[in-house]
């Protein structure tokens, strides 16, 4: 299975590997396993992309067959709506004199994936320059988009500093998040300045776009995938994301990962995620985040717990748990 996995993610599609690819799919036993599990990994579009381009659509299933095109299907209409989308913030930003640089899927699609819709994304990714942050943000909301309700009032002093980017924005059911900053440790972001200001133009449906050059980009990835694997869940397509730029460069799978993508709801990975991210916080900044996490607003308690009145009170106790997570 680790194998027949790894070569449905590859891009592009190498003829040489055609006689193992069509070995391994004929020795498939369980197809809605398979199709699971590449959708799992964010690579349903990929793999339908390599039987088609290795033309071996004949030896699947008919029905494997159907989900997996009609994943690569779905996968190339979100990108071109997310495309469309961007194209208004890219507008609102541009006509302020903002710079932002795309990251992650809307990056890795337009200059590494040839822009056919195989790099499975579900929202839009930004840089800006950290003076000019505030700024995007607010003027976004200006036309229509919405923030992301802020667990507690005590976050709005510290917004900027916890987290690489303020909460996301939306509007009709997109979502874009304004990154600041690409690495927990301050000295590694002193460079983004610089790193924004020698970005690399490329074209995106007639239209100018700016993403970063591949070392730091790279960088970034690395980071970005330890973070998931810390929280526990992470994506076949974030370690292809790296392998793409830089053969070679992607870490070791965990074990039990391609069978098991998305631990996240494991109690050790959940501990192991949220002291990660303290620790990460500026010292001074952490005692006031700690105290809002403990304690949010009363209507970031019920939309959490998905309860009203007086019942959203019991639920505070269980949050000071957090304390015996961190030590």
């Amino acid at each position: 299975m680790r194998e027949l996995l790894l070569l449905l993610c590859r891009y592009p599609f190498d003829e040489a590997n055609r006689a193992t690819l069509s070995k391994l799919l004929s020795e498939v036993q369980d197809w809605h396993k398979l199709v699971e599990l590449v959708n799992a990994h964010g690579i349903i579009a990929l793999a339908a992309y390599n039987i088609r381009e290795a033309r071996l659509e004949k030896i699947i299933p008919k029905d494997a067959m159907a989900v997996l095109d009609n994943g690569r299907m779905q996968c190339m209409i979100r990108n071109t709506w997310l495309v469309q989308r961007w194209k208004e913030v890219n507008k609102i930003l541009t006509d302020a004199e903002i710079k932002h640089v795309l990251l992650k899927g809307m990056a890795l699609e337009h200059k590494v994936y040839g822009a056919k819709g195989l790099r499975q994304m579900s929202d839009n990714d930004i840089l800006v320059k950290k003076n000019n942050v505030m700024k995007a943000w607010f003027l976004l909301q200006e036309h229509g988009f919405v923030p992301d309700m802020t667990k507690s009032p005590l976050y709005f002093k510290i917004i900027t500093e916890i987290g690489n980017h303020i909460p996301a924005l939306r509007k009709e059911n997109y979502s874009v998040e304004i990154h600041h900053r690409l690495f927990y440790e301050p000295e590694r972001n002193e460079s983004l300045d610089e790193a924004i200001d020698n970005a690399v133009m490329i074209e995106i449906e007639g239209e100018h776009a700016f993403v970063l050059k591949d070392d730091i980009h790279l960088d970034f990835l690395k980071k970005h995938l330890q973070h998931h694997l810390i929280s526990g869940n992470a994506e076949l397509k974030l370690f292809n994301d790296i392998e793409l730029i830089s053969p070679g460069s992607a870490p070791p799978f965990p074990a039990g990962f391609l069978l098991n993508p998305n631990s996240s709801e494991n109690p050790i990975q959940k501990k192991r995620s949220y002291r990660t991210h303290f620790y990460s916080l500026p010292w001074n900044i952490r005692f006031r985040f700690l105290i809002g996490d403990i304690f949010p607003s009363l209507k970031w308690m019920k939309k959490r717990y998905k309860c009203n009145g007086i019942k959203v009170f019991l639920y505070y106790p269980e949050r000071i748990g957090k304390l015996i997570w961190l030590i």
